[in-house]
């Protein structure tokens, strides 16, 4: 049985999806496809011209780092790494979900023999920006089969696909839509309500796919790969890295050495919604080489700073369980891993030894709730001040509300450091059916009025 993922730790996730079983006599809501009877369904003629799997490159160049003039006042240095201008593959994946695809990238090159898994298995929201860049990578890239779970879809939105989900199906991707109840029932459990550890969530939610799913999944089990939620796993730590490393080298230069050494800590601030990459930054950048490591700040967008701490503590558990010889083996080795690591070849030297597990971000909340998702008119008047101020665009989900926060806890953030690092984590594919929403509700005026 091939073992996939296992130099980005990803076993336990792959083994949610290999050895199934079908269950005699299972009820089944799903349309029902046998593994020996899928084919790639051809790619639109506009989706087709932007993915030439033989041009495509096989890195991630650095982001940029922009400095941004003139928000809230001029006590406080205020720099953008524009991760949203990246591009991984070429494949229309940007943001930090290029971060976190870059060790699935690399561990399938497109140079290689090595064959991607037949299925991808993935779920989450009908609008994720994770299931558009898994549709640009498993689809387009790879040009295999993703099978996504979500919850019911909107018959408006079947009707008139707009934003992540019209990408989503263009590029072929298979839907199963879940009631909401259902989606929770299978997908929302925790390690803590359950009990026990991340592998053993793994085994019961495997069964409980099992039960949906009967014997689509059991003649080739060996070669499905699980993808969770917003791409939230440890094989996403190897690309965060990456990009921990680039805001070393840049800090490294801004703050020089010597009487020109930077007496505080540089604050790189950034939005959160699993915390993955907020996580995987705050310990490669707790590893640092400089004498004063940047301090991370994490803005949870999707639930509170108890829900935030929660994710990336299963973070820490997923990790433990899905450690491997060869992956230890290979810390802390300059220049590159032992044991050659397939994709090593392709830019990902340079994994370093990793700091203590408890190297967590600090959490920066809001002092009202907020419900991620929900329209706010305080959001749209962050992204009109953003972006007709300073010239920065940001998402409708996650920039506008990180940047709210920094607002209140401003004063706290300018007593402590002299320069602040933003992380634009991405999400512009979403923006379209995000202003949408805001025009339908009238919180925003159509284009031309």
């Amino acid at each position: 049985m091939r073992t996939s993922f296992t130099s980005v730790g990803m076993n336990m996730c792959v083994s949610l999806v290999t050895a199934f079983h079908a269950r005699p006599g299972a009820s089944h809501r799903f349309q029902r496809v046998s593994l020996s009877n899928l084919h790639i369904p051809p790619l639109p003629l506009a989706s087709a011209a932007l993915i030439e799997r033989a041009t495509l490159p096989s890195y991630l160049h650095s982001s940029p780092v922009e400095e941004i003039h003139g928000i809230f006042d001029d006590h406080l240095k205020v720099y953008v790494k524009r991760d949203d201008k990246l591009d991984l593959l070429g494949a229309g994946i940007h943001g930090n979900k290029a971060r976190k695809l870059w060790g699935l990238a690399s561990s399938y090159p497109l140079s290689s023999s090595r064959p991607f898994p037949a299925v991808c298995f993935s779920w989450g929201g009908v609008q994720s920006n994770a299931l558009a860049a898994l549709a640009g990578f498993v689809c387009g890239v790879q040009q295999k089969r993703l099978i996504y779970y979500t919850k019911t879809i909107p018959a408006w939105l079947k009707d008139h696909p707009v934003g992540n989900y019209r990408r989503a199906l263009e590029l072929g991707v298979d839907f199963r839509e879940l009631r909401a109840s259902e989606f929770q029932d299978i997908f929302g459990a925790t390690d803590e309500t359950e009990g026990g550890d991340g592998e053993a969530r793994c085994i019961r939610l495997k069964k409980r796919l099992v039960e949906r799913e009967g014997d689509l999944l059991a003649r080739e089990a060996d070669d499905l790969l699980l993808v969770p939620q917003g791409a939230a796993f440890p094989g996403a730590e190897e690309g965060i890295d990456r990009l921990g490393r680039e805001v070393e080298d840049w800090w490294a230069k801004e703050s020089g050495s010597g009487e020109r050494a930077e007496v505080k800590p540089l604050a790189v601030v950034l939005p959160a919604g699993t915390g993955t990459t907020a996580f995987y930054l705050a310990r490669t950048l707790a590893s640092s080489s400089l004498g004063r490591a940047p301090v991370v700040y994490a803005v949870p967008c999707v639930g509170d700073g108890t829900y935030l701490r929660a994710q990336m503590a299963r973070l820490t558990r997923s990790e433990a369980l899905s450690e491997t010889p060869a992956r230890l083996e290979g810390r802390g080795v300059p220049g590159g891993r032992k044991g050659g690591k397939p994709g090593a070849e392709h830019g990902s030297e340079g994994w370093r030894e990793k700091a203590p597990q408890g190297a967590f971000p600090e959490v920066l909340e809001g002092s009202a709730p907020h419900v991620f998702g929900q329209l706010e008119q305080a959001l749209i008047d962050m992204w009109h001040e953003m972006g007709e101020k300073h010239g920065l665009e940001l998402d409708l989900l996650y920039g506008p509300r990180a940047w709210c926060v920094i607002r209140q806890h401003w004063s706290v953030l300018r007593a402590k450091h002299d320069k602040l690092l933003y992380i634009h984590t991405g999400g512009m594919e979403g923006l379209p059916s995000q202003l949408a929403r805001y025009r339908y509700r009238k919180m925003l005026p159509d284009p031309g009025e």
